[in-house]
């Protein structure tokens, strides 16, 4: 018997990298998958664009009531690396390309969290996991944009959670998973060998599975769970001290 047995779980990003090895995770765990993906790759996957509030209601109203949603559908910006030596100037990234990549980790974080949360607090019960990055805990040069929404994106759980936790005993967590660079098609081959030569971890995406059984086990409200080699624990962010 999994840790998940009979509980549907919806993961948006679902068939490639990390959304991918998150749903077989997930199946391994028990549970009733609903894999939703911009680009399904087969029959058994769900089309939906995450930018777009009005797919988002009508796809939680198609699905049975969801135990877990898994917000881990994301993009970076074309042509440009995580990594500092290979970034480019801030001019450089079109107005496109920017309404693209926060439609996507942001915008696709708020309207999914927001279709999923009332049912989630009317039953009493569910959790929202959301997949940010290291880069949404610190500043890195490279990427500038998908810096910019993995930070907003960790602002959002940490409200969220905060929220949660003031509205007293929902049963309703979020939580979001900060991996550092994952073997996925976001990080492509080249940018793969450099980040070793820097004697940086590429991790396994079954690695940041492994990691998302922690945060939902552990079911702790606006908390980050940082992913980087071997290790996977909970973020300190204590909260700032203002006297």
């Amino acid at each position: 018997m999994g840790a998940l047995d009979g509980q549907h779980v919806l993961v948006t990003g679902g068939s490639s990298g990390i959304g991918k090895a998150c749903a077989d995770r997930y199946r391994a765990e028990g549970a009733v998958v609903h894999v939703a993906d911009l680009n399904p790759r087969s029959s058994d996957e769900l089309q939906l664009d995450v930018s777009d509030s009005a797919a988002w209601a009508a796809l939680v109203a198609s699905l049975p009531p969801l135990d877990v949603v898994h917000l881990n559908a994301g993009i970076t910006t074309p042509g440009r690396s995580p990594v500092g030596s290979r970034g480019a100037p801030l001019s450089d990234v079109t107005d496109d390309a920017y309404r693209a990549i926060v439609g996507a980790n942001l915008d696709g974080v708020f309207f999914g969290a927001r279709a999923v949360l009332p049912g989630m607090v009317e039953r009493g019960h569910g959790h929202v996991l959301v997949t940010a990055s290291m880069a949404g805990l610190g500043g890195m040069a490279g990427d500038i944009a998908y810096t910019t929404t993995k930070h907003a994106v960790v602002g959002f759980v940490r409200s969220l959670g905060a929220t949660l936790l003031q509205a007293g005993n929902t049963g309703v967590c979020v939580s979001a998973l900060c991996p550092g660079f994952v073997d996925t098609p976001l990080v492509p081959a080249d940018a793969q060998s450099f980040i070793k030569e820097m004697g940086l971890p590429v991790i396994e995406p079954a690695r940041v599975g492994d990691a998302a059984m922690q945060a939902i086990a552990a079911h702790s409200n606006g908390s980050q769970w940082i992913v980087w080699g071997d290790i996977i624990r909970e973020h300190d962010a204590s909260p700032i001290e203002l006297t």
